[in-house]
């Protein structure tokens, strides 16, 4: 008896993983289709990614896309060189291509301004410990500490 099994099953294997793989795709979409159309009924705006965010998604699928490739392309130059390293250098090149266009559409970053002398910032510290002393002094009693006087109930006090 033959091992026609083995054969027929190998020649299916890629066809059946292809297709559970279009089949997670199109669940994944339709469960991300459902969670947007229920936040939309619950009157909140849907999240969208922003331009940074789809940057580094669109590198990090490239550098994986092309590392595959590179491992593939690699892998069968052990067997030589023909037609079959396209194989390879398809992906190779496409994760190229992936990683090019997210460094190209990656936003800028802003400039960093440069850092203000060590006096603005003591200046500014001193303004706000001015403040807070005129607030205190502002108090019924004038302390800020919270201490009645002497003639006054604590059950009139809020705290």
């Amino acid at each position: 008896m033959t091992n026609f099994w083995l054969a027929s099953m190998a020649m299916w294997l890629p066809v059946i993983l292809a297709a559970l793989g279009v089949i997670l795709v199109i669940t994944l979409r339709w469960f991300s289709y459902k969670e947007r159309m229920a936040l939309i009924a619950q009157g909140l705006a849907p999240e969208s990614k922003g331009t940074a965010e789809r940057s580094k998604t669109l590198l990090a699928t490239g550098l994986i896309v092309g590392l595959v490739g590179l491992a593939i392309t690699i892998a069968l130059l052990t067997i030589g060189v023909g037609v079959w390293l396209l194989f390879g250098l398809l992906p190779l090149f496409i994760g190229l291509a992936l990683v090019l266009s997210a460094l190209i559409l990656r936003p800028e970053k802003p400039k960093a301004a440069k850092e203000a002398p060590l006096e603005a910032h003591t200046t500014g510290l001193a303004q706000e410990a001015v403040g807070v002393e005129r607030d205190q002094a502002e108090l019924p009693n004038g302390s800020g500490d919270g201490e009645t006087e002497e003639g006054e109930d604590d059950e009139d006090q809020p705290f």
